[in-house]
């Protein structure tokens, strides 16, 4: 008789087989592990729970989570963590500001890398750290390419608790009325909506077919940054340029 330990990952392994792409239906899974459908859809609900899958809200389907490949950076990094590495570093040899690497994760923006910067007065936070989409710059960075339903949908919890700092915005309307503007100009700004005195900027990573896969954004004290909000998107988006080449390169025709 097998552990559970080992169903579980039967489980995971079996994300990786079929051919059909990185999201999988529960059935297929079911099918894939020769266990009952109800019995794994409760494992994917407990893994879910630690973030080790995660369910496309649209489609319903599995696909592995951030926090199984920020264990797995460890080992061997992806190819999004290899191409943004130096481009973090350059952006904090460029801005002295904190650099940072972040996923969609559920209703949640998921930092998976982190450069620091070398002053005694710097941002806070962490990777594997979960923050809300609707007052942080990663998170509405990487909103922009939803449509209003599913915004409301990813940020409503949150509108509801009221935990963030004084600028956020306080209900849907504002949310999507700064949303709007923050995605044509190109990036994202939160000034002092995560808590007062910081301020963050941040901009989409896409991959070789156009999908927003990330954000890579830079956050430090409001009075430095303030007055460098539209150098550090320049700074941003050169740097999200380049993981974008990096990434499209095995794409490339030879």
């Amino acid at each position: 008789m097998d552990s559970g330990a080992e169903r579980v990952a039967a489980l995971l392994l079996a994300f990786g087989t079929g051919g059909a792409g990185n999201d999988h239906g529960v059935s297929d899974l079911a099918r894939a592990v020769g266990r009952e459908r109800s019995q794994v859809s409760r494992m994917l609900k407990a893994l879910e729970r630690g973030g080790l899958v995660e369910q496309d809200p649209q489609t319903r389907r599995y696909r592995l989570g951030w926090s199984l490949l920020v264990l797995a950076a460890s080992a061997g990094d992806t190819a999004l963590l290899r191409a943004a590495r130096p481009a973090l570093r350059g952006i904090v040899a460029r801005t002295g500001e904190v650099a940072l690497l972040s996923v969609q994760r559920g209703n949640r923006s998921f930092t998976v890398l982190r450069e620091e910067s070398n002053q005694s007065l710097r941002a806070g936070g962490w990777v594997g750290r979960s923050s809300p989409m609707h007052c942080t710059a990663s998170g509405r960075a990487l909103l922009f390419d939803s449509d209003d339903e599913l915004v409301e949908a990813l940020t409503e919890a949150d509108l509801r608790t009221p935990i963030s700092g004084p600028a956020a915005p306080r209900n849907l309307d504002e949310l999507l009325e700064r949303l709007h503007d923050e995605r044509a100009r190109g990036y994202a700004t939160a000034s002092e909506e995560v808590e007062i005195g910081l301020t963050s900027v941040g901009v989409p990573v896409r991959d070789h077919s156009g999908t927003l896969i990330a954000v890579i954004n830079i956050s430090g004290p409001t009075s430095r940054l303030i007055g460098r909000i539209d150098e550090s998107a320049r700074r941003l988006h050169a740097a999200a340029t380049a993981i974008e080449t990096a990434l499209k390169l095995p794409y490339q025709s030879t």
